[in-house]
């Protein structure tokens, strides 16, 4: 499916698509905001979906002495968080991992962004080993400044505008079983169902790369 998808700027609400985000977010921080004593040097990333890059995407600023932990909180908490999943960052060829274990290999999650990125540094995050999401990072630039003292969403993907693959309405659920994307008055309707006698593979279309997984329509808000 061709897809391509869109979101607005946190700073002046305009809309842009990703190819467009990291030029427009560079300018408009810049001419923003201005260097001190009190900010911080960090990094913009691209957040992507390694599956579904054009759907699923969002822009973030990260302060230097901000942790690898921390990104894992937001990216927890924006898209993946349905039951504590493990996750882990793959930068280089190191794993850093949500819960390292001694003799593995694994590093911890603890160190800090200045230490372990760079700029043009692209690396991986996967969360849930058992029924795993991949993302891809990809830092875009340094930056004088970060325009917060946290880890910011500056841009984020609107939600894909699917449609019902029965009546061609916009779809609202996805079948967890084929991922077939229907709307609530053809839910009755879709194979799977019928097959099965119950709606339970069932689940809420939700902005993130992360949907069609049972557990997330039972855990996550829109």
């Amino acid at each position: 499916m061709s897809l391509n998808t869109k979101g607005p700027c946190a700073q002046c609400g305009k809309m842009y698509s990703k190819s467009r985000a990291s030029s427009h977010l560079l300018q408009c921080i810049a001419e923003t905001f201005t260097p001190s004593e009190s900010t911080t040097e960090g990094y913009l990333i691209c957040v992507s979906s390694r599956d579904f890059p054009s759907w699923y995407w969002m822009y973030i600023t990260v302060p230097k002495n901000f942790t690898l932990r921390m990104l894992d909180d937001l990216l927890r908490d924006t898209w993946l968080e349905c039951c504590g999943h493990l996750s882990a960052f793959y930068i280089g060829n190191l794993d850093y991992s949500s819960h390292p274990i001694s003799g593995d290999g694994s590093q911890s999650m603890n160190k800090k962004m200045g230490q372990v990125l760079s700029p043009g540094l692209k690396f991986e995050y996967t969360y849930d080993m058992g029924s795993s999401t991949d993302l891809k990072l990809d830092v875009i630039a340094t930056l004088p400044a970060c325009p917060y003292d946290g880890i910011t969403l500056m841009m984020r993907n609107n939600s894909p505008a699917f449609t019902c693959e029965i009546c061609n309405k916009p779809a609202e659920t996805i079948c967890t079983l084929c991922s077939e994307k229907t709307c609530t008055k053809c839910n009755e309707k879709h194979s799977c169902v019928v097959n099965e006698n119950d709606t339970y593979m069932l689940a809420n279309l939700v902005n993130s790369p992360r949907t069609g997984k049972k557990i997330l329509a039972q855990n996550i808000q829109h």
